[in-house]
């Protein structure tokens, strides 16, 4: 590794604190710009809990850029796992023409991808940040409210991780004297089974502090984990408390390019990701369902391609538009599916047309077998989850957990830009960590 190369990761693992801990000095100039390098806040510098809100709002920051990305490409904004996890899957169809991005829609990626490069680095980013705020908070103010939403933050990062990426990813850490600890590769299940460990954690502090917000902020993320994991009487049991009104919103804001809204960039403010309508045979016909969850218009021009027709999501219709990181929707929907995989459809039913009933949706009939089931279950995610980082985790299950061939539910067969779609089912880890001697590339590719 170069020592370039080093310099680099250490200062993109700190930048999101930095990014905080300068909020903390702004109101003197002088502190604010008395840093013995400018390139990295080193962990040992942050010794006073009075840093502790600007190392909250630093992951707070890291973690918007990753989830739902940003606008200014030159100053570190850009796709987010929504995007990219959307194009994957069956949620966004490649309207231009960036070669990157269209072999990702395509299915066929390489480990130096650079749209990946970047989005490993910004989530990877989003993890460090959030671990190490909370090591701040176990040092200087252990149990303080802010830990807990720290906490559940870098446990999502765990979960976007698990649930979008290959088995195999490693998690690497600076010491307390800024040198890089390097990780070895943690297949799916035991990077999920960190986040969940992580979920307890805020969980405990969330309560012993009487915040609901947070209290149920980690309850919904901890039950997707364990969803995830197979554990549906579990998930059950750990969303069930959330009051379906809940919701935990990852904000944007006009006030600079990198905080707009991501998704509303590749679509509204730049026609880049249309949305498909039964993409590759397989996909959800997110167009012609005219759902009400999801409001799509087919605008009868081209995207940026010039080529592919476009079709405008209004899910998010300005670049101040805040995107659903966890609600209690979802955890209505978890405890639906925990009904089905227990053999009590009634039940399950009952809540997906509870749900359906706030929009105004007829309400659905058991199909009475128990895969038509599942694909009911799938499809209604689907749509009320759409463009929130959960379908393609959702397209993986539909292979792991319910035994489904996998040209069964990804996008197959004639790619709209020519050639064929390939087989791939997750993002790889990035070449860039080919610098960690501890990583030899994924453990496995499938779902």
């Amino acid at each position: 590794m170069t020592s370039t190369h080093v310099t680099r990761t250490r200062a993109l693992a700190m930048q999101g604190v930095l990014l905080g801990t300068l909020l903390v000095a702004a109101c003197d100039p002088n502190k604010a710009l008395d840093v013995k390098d400018i390139d990295v806040v080193q962990p040992g510098q942050i010794n006073d809990k009075a840093a502790l809100p600007g190392l909250r709002n630093g992951v707070l920051s890291t973690f918007q850029l990753a989830f739902s990305g940003g606008a200014d490409l030159a100053n570190g904004g850009h796709e987010g796992q929504v995007n990219m996890s959307g194009l994957l899957g069956d949620e966004f169809l490649n309207a231009e023409s960036f070669p990157d991005r269209v072999s990702l829609d395509m299915r066929d990626i390489i480990p130096s991808n650079l749209s990946l490069v970047s989005l490993f680095l910004d989530l990877s980013r989003a993890r460090a940040t959030g671990d190490f705020a909370s090591e701040r908070y176990n040092a200087l103010d252990a149990g303080a409210e802010g830990q807990s939403e720290v906490l559940s933050l870098a446990a999502y990062a765990y979960v976007l991780f698990g649930e979008n990426y290959c088995s195999g990813v490693p998690f690497s850490r600076l010491t307390s004297t800024g040198d890089i600890e390097y990780g070895e590769s943690q297949t799916r299940d035991q990077v999920l089974q960190t986040a969940v460990a992580k979920f307890d954690s805020a969980i405990t502090i969330a309560t012993a502090q009487e915040n609901a917000d947070l209290l149920n902020l980690a309850r919904v993320g901890k039950a997707r984990a364990l969803l995830d994991l197979g554990q549906f009487s579990n998930a059950a049991l750990a969303a069930q408390p959330v009051p379906t009104l809940f919701s935990y919103l990852i904000r944007s804001s006009s006030n600079s390019l990198r905080q707009n809204n991501g998704i509303w960039n590749y679509t509204a403010n730049t026609p880049a990701f249309s949305v498909p309508d039964r993409e590759g045979v397989n996909g959800l016909p997110f167009l012609s369902a005219k759902d009400p969850r999801l409001p799509v218009v087919a605008t009868g021009q081209r995207g940026f391609d010039r080529i592919t027709p476009f079709n405008l999501q209004e899910k998010y219709p300005d670049q101040q538009a805040d995107v659903v990181l966890a609600d209690g929707i979802e955890a209505r929907l978890i405890g639906a599916e925990a009904a089905l995989r227990a053999g009590t459809p009634g039940p399950a039913f009952a809540t997906l047309n509870a749900l359906r009933a706030t929009k105004g949706l007829a309400p659905l009939t058991d199909p009475g077998s128990e895969a038509a089931r599942a694909d009911l279950l799938l499809r209604e995610r689907a749509f009320w989850m759409w463009g929130t980082s959960h379908r393609l985790g959702d397209m993986r299950r539909l292979v792991r957990q319910y035994g489904r061939a996998q040209d069964t539910v990804f996008p197959t067969g004639e790619y709209h830009k020519g050639g064929e779609y390939g087989s791939d089912v997750n993002f790889p880890v990035s070449s860039d960590e080919r610098n960690n001697p501890k990583f030899t590339g994924c453990i496995d590719r499938s779902a």
